[in-house]
């Protein structure tokens, strides 16, 4: 992982994580730009995850430009924390490279979530791939994944459908409670 994504993650760690979301990998960024990151408060542009994720979890989330390190503190602050099931971008491969490279990286990442969260804490695996790599190992290990299908990847046309389904495991989590 870039030294960059993990200092931007770091920062944005919670002293306990309550909620645990899990995508599929930060996207790549040319030489000449900013590290495109959901943990870059500087980067905006694009970022349909930032946006999605935070409307689904804050009723009262509106994206306004120059608020991302604002509402990512919040974030952090309520218990909330995202990593990616692979470290390193695969938005640029081919949907058997990317399920290729997400399988190869599940061990050492279930390693990592035993690392970061108990059994009991809420889990959200992001984006469909990820889901069907991440869905049953964190099952059969105990852990408590709280949706029983995929989540679409927040853009074009699926940001209403994500937010939506995220909106129901959060609300079936707090009524589990």
């Amino acid at each position: 992982m870039s030294t960059v994504v993990s200092r931007l993650r770091k920062r944005y760690k919670p002293v306990a994580v309550k909620l645990l979301f899990v995508a599929e990998s930060p996207p790549e960024s040319t030489i000449d730009e900013e590290v495109r990151f959901f943990y870059n408060p500087h980067v905006e542009r694009w970022d349909h995850m930032y946006r999605a994720v935070m409307k689904a979890v804050f009723a009262d989330f509106e994206y306004r430009l120059g608020e991302k390190g604002t509402w990512l503190r919040l974030f952090r602050e309520q218990g909330y924390y995202m990593i990616d099931a692979v470290d390193s971008p695969v938005n640029r491969c081919s949907p058997s490279e990317r399920r290729l490279r997400i399988e190869a990286a599940r061990e050492k990442k279930l390693h990592e979530i035993a690392k970061l969260i108990s059994p009991t804490t809420p889990i959200i695996l992001i984006k469909k791939n990820v889901f069907s790599a991440f869905h049953g190992p964190l099952r059969e290990a105990g852990y408590n994944v709280i949706h029983e299908s995929f989540l679409p990847f927040p853009s074009h046309s699926h940001q209403t459908r994500f937010v939506t389904a995220c909106r129901d495991c959060l609300r079936k989590q707090q009524r589990g409670k």
